[in-house]
């Protein structure tokens, strides 16, 4: 069992390995006063990793609810968030309780923005399930919802109350999923751990890699917790990444997207003159060995008009994310037009 402490917020633990949601009672129990939870899941999550969660808390004393939202992009809107209140309202749900989410990275971006804005705030467990989610999304407090075909938005920085990676949960993902959540990996090893890169393959991530991903998100967040400097770093890839998932109307899976916008970025820095030779081989290796397809060209091409919309742009310029080196990121400002490929 791996564990971390990221000092955001109030505070909170992370645990991961195989076996580690047998610990969600007893942190449930340690955190709230009520006896109270809000099981958010989605369709696509296995119903026995959702009842096992169940009768975790349960054996801890808590009566929970699940609300299980549609699979996929699309459900990350407003009107999710709704029936999300009128289901935390049936229930009972108060301050004192908890909202539990179990499933990858749109449920918990849902259910993140929900516990956050619901009474002004309830406390939130993350029981991430998938790749993306244990090595990225469950750390650093980013929650919120898609809006009129923009990714993410509306939202806000709420932190969950504790983090329960259970690594057995990884086994039952569908290919898809897991080859996706390995764009996130690749990401972590360009921008911080090149050894990373050298153990990418189409396998499940051990606990060892995903706590290194997590420990690299932790660094960057308690330097930036507010994604004003440092921890923009985090978003190499996402830039042209979420602009492609856009403009793809959100078919394009988010690690795959990442995948692609890290190809683009780096062929970016080259002809700007800032990426070093080699690097762009070495992150497309690494994304071929892991299942990622590399044909970044041909995604791009409608994406272009969503970059200016993107949250890290001030109406005129994208603060962009480069690589100079393997494990050495860096921001330029740049025009829509300087970033044509």
């Amino acid at each position: 069992m791996e564990k971390l402490f990221f000092s955001l917020g109030p505070g909170y633990e992370v645990s991961i390995g195989n076996g580690a949601s047998a610990l969600l009672g007893s942190a449930a129990a340690a955190l709230t006063e009520g006896r109270l939870a809000a099981i958010v899941t989605d369709a696509g999550v296995p119903r026995e990793h959702v009842e096992l969660c169940r009768a975790r808390l349960a054996d801890a004393g808590f009566a929970a609810g699940v609300f299980a939202i549609k699979a996929g992009e699309a459900s990350k809107s407003l009107d999710t968030v709704e029936d999300l209140y009128s289901f935390f309202s049936g229930l009972g749900i108060t301050r004192s309780d908890a909202v539990v989410y179990v499933g990858g990275g749109v449920v918990g971006d849902i259910a993140g923005f929900a516990a956050a804005t619901y009474l002004r705030g309830v406390k939130l467990i993350a029981v991430p399930t998938t790749v993306i989610s244990q090595t990225d999304s469950a750390y650093g407090g980013k929650t919120g919802v898609d809006h009129l075909g923009i990714k993410n938005a509306i939202g806000c920085f709420r932190h969950p109350a504790a983090v329960i990676a259970d690594t057995a949960f990884l086994e039952t993902l569908p290919e898809n999923e897991r080859v996706s959540g390995m764009g996130e990996v690749v990401k972590y090893g360009a921008i911080a751990a090149p050894q990373i890169l050298d153990s990418v393959s189409r396998a499940l991530p051990d606990e060892r890699i995903i706590a290194a991903c997590a420990a690299i998100k932790l660094r960057f967040c308690e330097k930036d917790e507010f994604d004003l400097n440092e921890r923009r770093a985090l978003n190499f890839g996402h830039t042209f990444g979420h602009a492609i998932e856009s403009a793809s109307g959100f078919t394009v899976p988010h690690g795959q997207a990442v995948a692609y916008g890290m190809l683009a970025a780096i062929r970016l820095g080259e002809r700007l003159g800032v990426t070093e030779t080699g690097v762009y081989s070495a992150v497309e290796n690494a994304c071929g060995r892991a299942g990622l397809d590399t044909r970044w060209e041909r995604a791009l091409g409608e994406a272009y008009p969503y970059l200016i919309k993107d949250k890290k742009s001030d109406g005129r310029t994208i603060d962009a994310v480069l690589l100079k080196r393997l494990g050495e990121p860096v921001r330029m400002k740049l025009k829509p037009e300087e970033m044509k490929l």
